[in-house]
């Protein structure tokens, strides 16, 4: 027979396990009501180095602000790190969320927790930088243009099928279309992770075939990125990180940040291993913003920022996100018009998409390294971040 007792203790080990379950529970799907007059719009940080300014001074409406921060609470299984909205040249909202990121095996560093002087894993976003300081050599007349064949930059190398690779262009290495045979996603022996893990990237990348003609197919592909960071360093004479620092962080005051070295070569690859705080990567958009300004200084000509921020193909035809020069151009259209809307995105859900109409720069940090939703961030800026400066009814559509 169960006795008294039994059941008590029965009953007291069930409220053990179930009031934790319940609190959690309400809090994920009930999250503290935020008072708006005492909300902390941005955060301190050791340096100065954004110009602030209050939601409602740039246009927003606060309360359509505070659901999207409540949202992003609430959503924790989306691992949303950090949250950062600038307009006009003005920090107005900046958060920092205290989840930790999923595990994918990979030896990268993961700081935590995320704040304002932490940095945080850039992933494919270096590509990007790569990009723009190919754009600085431009400016600079380093290269004459971006017709110039990629591979004479390598005339002293082993090059497999060097014949077939002679056409491939700068512009083919910055659009993905060069034709290499090069398989980054959706395969588990990537040539990604196997260039990573080899004894030598760029001997790696050597050794690949052609699949396509230049120009023929765009195909993500790494490896040009890798290329690219060879060509800055062989005209340079420094290696990247040193001419990154040199000629695109030290005028943009981004001095807290590293950037992961090959771990055999030392070589810092031009496709991935950067690492920025959220307000770098938020000024890396106010850049193309200015049209390659900073504080008087010029990086890189008008040219460059309007030509970056057009599209120049797709990766998948049943979606309508486009690409060109290591930008993303996601389809998004307001009153039945597209939407001029440029992003560079990095895996794991780091992202930080440009408006140029709006001058509204959005960043997002995030550590879903193995269950990342690409579309959640585009969804943020369709159902709060357009509403909150009063565009309502944005759509975002992902599939033709």
């Amino acid at each position: 027979m169960i006795k008294e007792n039994d059941y008590i203790k029965l009953g007291l080990k069930i409220s053990v396990i179930l009031v934790p379950v319940i609190l959690i529970c309400w809090i994920v799907f009930y999250p503290p009501k935020v008072d708006v007059s005492t909300f902390s719009w941005t955060q301190k940080a050791s340096q100065n180095d954004w110009k602030v300014s209050l939601p409602e001074q740039e246009g927003f409406d606060q309360n359509t602000l505070i659901d999207l921060h409540n949202h992003v609470t609430s959503r924790k299984s989306k691992r949303i790190q950090s949250l950062l909205i600038t307009r006009n040249d003005q920090l107005v909202f900046e958060q920092y969320y205290p989840v930790r990121s999923s595990i994918d095996g990979t030896p990268m560093p993961d700081p935590y927790p995320s704040a304002p002087d932490t940095y945080h894993q850039m992933r494919s976003v270096t590509k990007t930088i790569t990009s723009t300081l190919i754009g600085n050599l431009l400016y600079k007349k380093e290269i004459s243009d971006i017709d110039t064949p990629l591979f004479d930059y390598y005339a002293n190398e082993n090059i497999l099928d060097l014949d077939k690779k002679k056409n491939i262009k700068l512009k083919h290495a910055l659009d993905f279309n060069s034709g290499l045979d090069w398989k980054e996603w959706e395969e588990r022996n990537s040539d990604a992770m196997n260039m990573w893990l080899s004894d030598d990237p760029y001997s790696y990348i050597f050794g690949k075939g052609v699949a396509y003609q230049p120009g023929e197919k765009f195909v993500y592909q790494g490896a040009m990125s890798v290329l690219l960071g060879g060509v800055i360093e062989k005209i340079t004479g420094m290696d990247l990180r040193q001419y990154a620092e040199t000629a695109l962080f030290n005028p943009l005051e981004i001095s807290n940040y590293d950037w992961f070295a090959h771990e055999v070569t030392g070589d810092y690859l031009g496709s991935s291993g950067l690492y920025l705080r959220s307000r770098d990567f938020a000024k890396l958009g106010q850049l193309y913003l200015n049209k390659g300004l900073w504080n008087g200084e010029r990086i890189f000509s008008e040219q460059w920022a309007e030509e970056s921020l057009k599209p120049k193909g797709k990766f998948w035809p049943e979606k309508t996100i486009e690409y060109g020069h290591n930008w993303w151009f996601p389809f998004i259209t307001k009153d039945g018009e597209q939407l001029t809307i440029a992003g560079m995105r990095g895996a794991g859900g780091q992202e930080m998409f440009i408006i140029p109409d709006l001058e509204l720069t959005f960043v997002i940090t995030s550590g879903a390294y193995i269950d990342q939703d690409e579309d959640y961030p585009l969804e943020l800026i369709v159902n709060y971040i357009l509403p909150s400066i009063g565009i309502e009814h944005a759509q975002y559509q992902s599939k033709i």
